[in-house]
């Protein structure tokens, strides 16, 4: 999971080691397709979470091509607010919320 301040899509610094570790598993399954799925706590509109939702996984799809993984194996789409793995309520929930998954597509 790849963690985003309030309202930001930019990569935070800490998840780059995450972001290398990545790049080398999908380096190794190299024949897989994954989905990049964006998710925002519930601060703000769900329209503006809407789009930083597709922003932030878009920001991390950009940087796995950047770093060598081949854009036809890469899907990315925003959840918005819609999607919530913790309580929105608190501060530490709604940082929870605020993340990129990478999942694997099965075909």
């Amino acid at each position: 999971t790849i963690l985003f301040d309030t309202g930001k899509a930019t990569i935070k610094e800490r998840s780059e080691e995450v972001l290398k570790n990545i790049v080398a598993i999908l380096e190794e399954y190299s024949y897989a397709r994954f989905s990049i799925d964006g998710h925002t706590d519930s601060v703000g509109s769900a329209s503006l979470n809407q789009k930083l939702s597709e922003e932030r996984a878009y920001s991390v799809m950009n940087y796995l091509i950047e770093n060598g993984i081949a854009s036809n194996r890469l899907e990315a789409t925003g959840y918005g607010e819609d999607r919530p793995l913790a309580d929105n309520g608190t501060a530490s929930g709604r940082k929870t919320n605020r993340r990129v998954e990478i999942n694997l597509i099965r075909e």
